[in-house]
């Protein structure tokens, strides 16, 4: 724990950490909070590229982008406030987030799966046309994702209440 405190930026400048805060999980960095900073950094860029970009989820992707971006800002400086006032501020001994996720080869499958899906019918776009109505695939396409997601909410539900054991439970 000691290393993680003494590699922080003891003479960070609130300045720069507000400069580098414009990129979420920048201005942790620059702080010395790495981890923190790279999950920040991971979960914006994930919400632009796979949610809005990917997915074509933009209503989602787009709020929770400004969620990200206005949270790394505030927090970079109020840490940057604690750490000048001589405060002990460490860094995550594990990616947050990414810890308290608890998935399994069956869950990566299906993730994948999905993942793969999707981006077969984003690559077939230009031929599928000749097929079906742009006006039909379209509906299709952008049907998926909140279809997927309205599945896996029923199948985490009944798992929960003591349903079948569709998603094996972790021994």
């Amino acid at each position: 724990m000691t290393n993680q405190i003494n590699r922080i930026n003891q003479k960070a400048s609130p300045a720069l950490t507000l400069l580098f805060s414009i990129l979420p999980g920048a201005g942790h960095m620059y702080l010395g909070l790495m981890k923190r900073g790279l999950e920040l950094m991971i979960a914006f860029l994930a919400a632009i590229f796979i949610v809005a970009d990917l997915l074509h989820l933009a209503e989602i992707g787009v709020p929770l982008c400004i969620v990200i971006f206005f949270y790394s800002l505030f927090d970079a400086q109020h840490l940057n406030k604690a750490i000048r006032k001589g405060e002990e501020v460490a860094d995550y001994n594990n990616l947050v987030f990414l810890s308290k996720i608890n998935l399994n080869g069956y869950h990566m499958g299906i993730a994948a799966m999905a993942l793969g899906f999707i981006l077969l019918l984003d690559r077939l776009r230009g031929y599928m046309v000749y097929f079906i109505p742009s006006a039909a695939y379209s509906i299709v396409e952008r049907s998926i994702v909140p279809l997927l997601i309205i599945v896996l909410g029923f199948l985490l539900m009944k798992n929960a209440s003591g349903g079948s054991d569709i998603i094996p439970k972790k021994e």
